[in-house]
């Protein structure tokens, strides 16, 4: 399950020239292309926003295109590795948590 699958746009997540350029093979954005990403990868995905025309347009990856597996394969590699919200292996965040 991805909760904030977006990364709040951090680390320049909206302007990333890597899913940019898969985007524009399929004439989709930056954000359809991650959801995507992340749906064909069998992940439940939980977007957020307040914003009614990012709502919508997280929304118009329907009609359903799929990625190849090139196009996984290079997504994935963006994967720092680490949270970008929090450690997970930092006790702080298990004292945040528990309060």
């Amino acid at each position: 399950m991805s909760w904030r699958p977006l990364t709040e746009g951090r680390n320049g997540f909206f302007t990333n020239s890597i899913l940019a350029e898969i985007g524009s093979k399929y004439g989709k954005s930056i954000v359809q292309i991650a959801l995507r990403w992340l749906i064909q990868r069998g992940v439940i995905i939980i977007p957020k926003s307040i914003h009614i025309e990012r709502m919508q347009q997280k929304h118009r990856h329907f009609p359903i295109f799929e990625l190849t597996d090139e196009d996984m394969a290079t997504i994935a590699t963006l994967d720092m590795g680490y949270s970008l919200f929090f450690d997970h292996y930092d006790a702080r965040t298990t004292h945040m948590f528990m309060e």
